[in-house]
C-alpha cells in the first residue's frame, strides 16, 4: 500500500504532537514534589526513548520532503521542457493557436497567431483581445469564448482578418479545457487559413455556373463513363447523370462510327488533343444527332475533359445541299446537253450583263470558243442592219437588250457583218428574260437562228423560177424591182 506525500507529513504530525504531549505530561510529574522517586528512572528512559524517536521522525521527514522537492523539481522540470516541446509543435504549425483562461487572458500563443496579430507570446500573456485589438472585434471574440465557456462544447465560425496582402478568411475552432478534475478552466483556439480554397470554391462555384448556362455540351468522363454533364447534354440527347452511371459512353456511339471513335478515343488517351472530331451519338429516344467534340485528357488522373456541339440541322442541311448541288449539276448537265444540241445558237447572260452560258452554235456564229468573252452588245462584234442591209439595226431594239427591260422578243430580223472577215449572216433573234420569285430579272436568255442559207435557197429558187417562166414566155413585171433589190445588195458584198 503507497502512502501519499501529505499522509505521511500528516502521520509525521500526529507522532510529533504525541510525542510533546508525552513530554509535557512527564515534566508535570516531575515538578510535583509529591511523587514516586522510583517512577524517575523511567521516565528518564521514556523521555530519552520519546526524544530519540521525535529526532528519527524529523529525519524522515527531512528526507520525504527533501525526495519530494526533488521530485517536484523533476516534476517542474519536465513540465518546462514539454511547455517548450509544446511551443515548438505549435510555433511549427502553420495554423494560428492560442490558449486563453476563462476571463479572457491569454495563457499561451504560437508563432503564427503573434504574426498574425503582431504580437509575441512573452508581449500577449497576461492580456486580453482588448489590448491589442479594436474594441468591436474584441467583443466579437470575447462573446464566441463565453459562449464555448456557456454550452462546453467546440464553436466554428468564419472570420475574415485583414492582412498585409489583402483580406485573408479563417475557419477558427474554439473549444473548451478541462483540469484534472474535469472542471473548465481555459478556452483554445485553432483557426485555418481557407482564403485560397474560398478563392477555389468561387471559381468552382463560376465555373459550375458556366458548366450549366453553357448552350455547349461539356462532359468529364473516366473510366468509361461520364461522371459529369452540363444541362446542355441533359437537353440534347435526354439522358441524365443518372442514366449515364449505367452506360458507356462508347456504347452511345451510331455503329457505323464506331471504329472511327474507338480510334479517336485511343490517340485521346496517349495525351493527344482532338479538335473538330464529328460523330452520331444516340439520343435517349432511339435517335442519333450529330456531335462536333473538342476533347483532352488529364493524363494524371485519367479523366477526359470534352466540349460539343450539336451540329445535327448544319449535317443535314449539309447533306440537303449537298444533294440539291447534285440535281442542280444533274440538270445542269441536262439543260448543256440539250443547249448544245440545240440547232440555235443560245446566250444566258447575268443580270451584271455578262455572258455565262453559250453553246457550241453561239461559239460559231461568234468565232470565239470562251463563253465569258463574248459580250452581250452584238455591236462589239457585228455591225447590225435591217434585212434591206443598208438601214443600221438600232443596238438599244435588239432583244438582249429588251429581254433585261423585261421584254420579250421573238424572230427579229437582222444581218450581222463581219467587217473583219467581210462575211454577213442573216439571223432571227429571240429574247427571254429570267426572273426571280421576287420577279426580279436575274437573267436573259437569247436565242440566234442563222436563216443566211435559206435565204440564198430561197433565192436561187426565185432566180430558177424567174428563168424558167421566161422560157415559156412569162412575162414577169416584177423584174425590174427584183433586180433593184440585187443593187440595193452590192454595198455589203
Amino acid at each position: 500500500m503507497t502512502i501519499s506525500f501529505q499522509k505521511k507529513i500528516f502521520l509525521g504530525f500526529i507522532i510529533n504532537i504525541i510525542v510533546v504531549i508525552v513530554a509535557a505530561w512527564i515534566f508535570l510529574i516531575r515538578i510535583n514534589t509529591s511523587r514516586d522517586t522510583m517512577m524517575d528512572a523511567k521516565l528518564d528512559a521514556l523521555e530519552i526513548f520519546l526524544f530519540t524517536l521525535s529526532i528519527l521522525l524529523l529525519i524522515v521527514v527531512y528526507f520525504i520532503i527533501r525526495s519530494q522537492l526533488k521530485a517536484k523539481e523533476k516534476a517542474q522540470n519536465l513540465l518546462e521542457e514539454n511547455k517548450k516541446l509544446l511551443q515548438s509543435i505549435l510555433d511549427n504549425t502553420s495554423n494560428p493557436v492560442f490558449i486563453k483562461k476563462l476571463n479572457g487572458e491569454y495563457l499561451l500563443i504560437n508563432k503564427n497567431f503573434g504574426e498574425l496579430f503582431g504580437t509575441t507570446n512573452e508581449r500577449i500573456i497576461g492580456k486580453t483581445d482588448y489590448d491589442f485589438l479594436p474594441k468591436e472585434i474584441a467583443e466579437m471574440y470575447r462573446n464566441s469564448d463565453l459562449e464555448v465557456a456557456k454550452k462546453l462544447t467546440e464553436l466554428k465560425s468564419e472570420e475574415t482578418i485583414e492582412q498585409k496582402d489583402g483580406i485573408h478568411t479563417y475557419i477558427a475552432v474554439k473549444f473548451p479545457l478541462y483540469d484534472a478534475t474535469g472542471r473548465i478552466y481555459a478556452i483554445g483556439g485553432i483557426s485555418t487559413d481557407i482564403t485560397e480554397r474560398k478563392k477555389l470554391e468561387d471559381s468552382l462555384r463560376a465555373t459550375d455556373a458556366f458548366f450549366n448556362m453553357s448552350f455547349d455540351i461539356f462532359t468529364v468522363a473516366k473510366n468509361d463513363h461520364f461522371i459529369k454533364i452540363n444541362a446542355a447534354f441533359t437537353n440534347t440527347l435526354g439522358y441524365t447523370q443518372q442514366d449515364l452511371d449505367e452506360i458507356k459512353f462508347m456504347d452511345l456511339t451510331h455503329p457505323e462510327d464506331r471504329a472511327t471513335s474507338d480510334e479517336v478515343l485511343a490517340e485521346i488517351r496517349k495525351g493527344k488533343t482532338v479538335i473538330s472530331f464529328k460523330n452520331r451519338v444516340r439520343h435517349k429516344d432511339g435517335s442519333y444527332r450529330w456531335l462536333d467534340w473538342n476533347s483532352n485528357i488529364d493524363l494524371k488522373e485519367g479523366i477526359i475533359y470534352s466540349a460539343a456541339r450539336d451540329i445535327t440541322e448544319t449535317v443535314e442541311m449539309g447533306i440537303e445541299q449537298q444533294k440539291a448541288v447534285d440535281e442542280l449539276y444533274e440538270n445542269e448537265e441536262k439543260l448543256r446537253v440539250i443547249v448544245e444540241n440545240i440547232g440555235e445558237g443560245v446566250i444566258v447572260a447575268n443580270a451584271d450583263k455578262k455572258v455565262i452560258l453559250a453553246n457550241y452554235m453561239a461559239n460559231d456564229i461568234f468565232g470565239i470558243e470562251e463563253d465569258d468573252k463574248i459580250s452581250t452588245d452584238l455591236t462589239a462584234h457585228f455591225e447590225l442592219y435591217f434585212p434591206d442591209e443598208k438601214t443600221v439595226f438600232p443596238a438599244q431594239n435588239l432583244p438582249m437588250e429588251r429581254a433585261f427591260n423585261g421584254e420579250i422578243t421573238d424572230d427579229v430580223d437582222v444581218v450581222l457583218w463581219d467587217p473583219d472577215s467581210r462575211e454577213k449572216r442573216r439571223v432571227l433573234i429571240s429574247g427571254r428574260p429570267l426572273v426571280d420569285q421576287d420577279n426580279n430579272i436575274v437573267a436573259a436568255v437569247v436565242t440566234i437562228k442563222d436563216i443566211s442559207q435559206y435565204k440564198k435557197m430561197e433565192e436561187e429558187l426565185e432566180e430558177t423560177e424567174n428563168k424558167y417562166r421566161k422560157l415559156i414566155g412569162f412575162k414577169n413585171d416584177k423584174k425590174d424591182e427584183k433586180e433593184e433589190d440585187k443593187d440595193k445588195k452590192k454595198p455589203l458584198e
